[in-house]
């Protein structure tokens, strides 16, 4: 699939507060530009390479929470700000992660992946952290964007296409997609319905890009999700760990018997919430849900 030839340019650090508002509003995207210095990048890649993330086969979100340069991402006073002029001021990071891309073997023409919104698409079952209403996700760049290097296409405006259905074919709309060629250390902010594609990597060398999403603190995911790690949160300094403190905060608290905290297997109370919490969403029984949020929270208590 080919890369939009039309490369979209803008003044990005001439935008105040509410010309990001207004634009991200039109457009459903927005560019940070230097949202880390060269010497905040080359600390990253260094971390990179000490502990290893792009070669070992370590997850995503735990791959984040181990290089400890990775983690000012999440309430970086130039990202904050950003948020605060399109969510409000309370919101909250449900999710960290660090995604290397590496160099495609035998394939030397410039390409895209396909077009596609991020609501609604490839989460596992059980997963419900994009099943909320209203989110932002960011991507920071750790290296100068070509058309080699994988370029972040989008289709501005898009966000306010309601006729388009998750999960399906939005090649329709190549046309309107226009190529963001971001340098090192710059952020891209899109909705999460914001039609966009990632840029496949032909450069020859390794792409590392760090994601943080956000969603707004009304905006509860459907079901419960998972916490950030224990010791993460408490690392972090007051103004992160308000943004990644009580990602389940609202849900109900009832106490179980104290018989089944104590003596159900962790494995099995695990896969009883997970049943719960889908046949909840799908019957839309909220008992159902509520119970397997319960759940939830005896088998994470469990584990810790």
């Amino acid at each position: 699939m080919e890369i939009p030839k039309t490369i979209f340019q803008h003044d990005w650090a001439a935008m105040s507060a509410a010309d990001q508002r207004a634009f991200f509003a039109k457009n459903g995207f927005l560019v940070i530009p230097q949202l880390f210095t060269a010497e905040e990048v080359d600390l990253m890649h260094k971390e990179i390479e000490q502990y290893g993330l792009a070669e070992n086969k370590i997850d995503m979100s735990d791959a984040f929470c181990s290089a400890p340069s990775f983690a000012s991402m999440v309430d970086h006073p130039k990202l904050v700000s950003a948020l605060t002029s399109i969510l409000g001021s309370n919101f909250i990071c449900f999710k960290g992660a660090y995604v290397p891309k590496p160099s495609k073997q035998g394939v030397s023409a410039p390409h895209r992946t396909a077009l596609h919104v991020d609501y609604g698409i490839l989460e596992r079952e059980g997963d419900y952290r994009n099943s909320n209403a209203l989110w932002v996700n960011v991507a920071c760049y750790l290296s100068d964007m070509t058309f080699e290097h994988a370029p972040f296409a989008v289709v501005p405006g898009s966000h306010n296409y309601f006729h388009l259905e998750p999960g399906t074919d939005m090649e329709s709309l190549k046309e309107e997609a226009v190529t963001l060629l971001a340098k090192a250390g710059d952020a891209i902010l899109f909705l999460h319905n914001t039609v966009h594609a990632g840029g496949s990597n032909v450069s020859g060398y390794t792409q590392h890009i760090l994601f943080c999403s956000y969603r707004a603190a009304w905006a509860r995911h459907i079901g419960r999700v998972t916490e950030w790690p224990k010791q993460f949160v408490e690392n972090s300094p007051p103004s992160r760990q308000r943004l990644i403190s009580g990602l389940n905060a609202g849900d109900a608290q009832e106490e179980l018997p104290a018989v089944v905290k104590r003596y159900v297997p962790a494995s099995v109370l695990k896969k009883s919430a997970e049943t719960l919490s889908t046949l909840g969403k799908y019957s839309k029984a909220r008992s159902l849900t509520r119970l397997g949020d319960r759940l939830w929270a005896a088998y994470e208590k469990r584990v810790e």
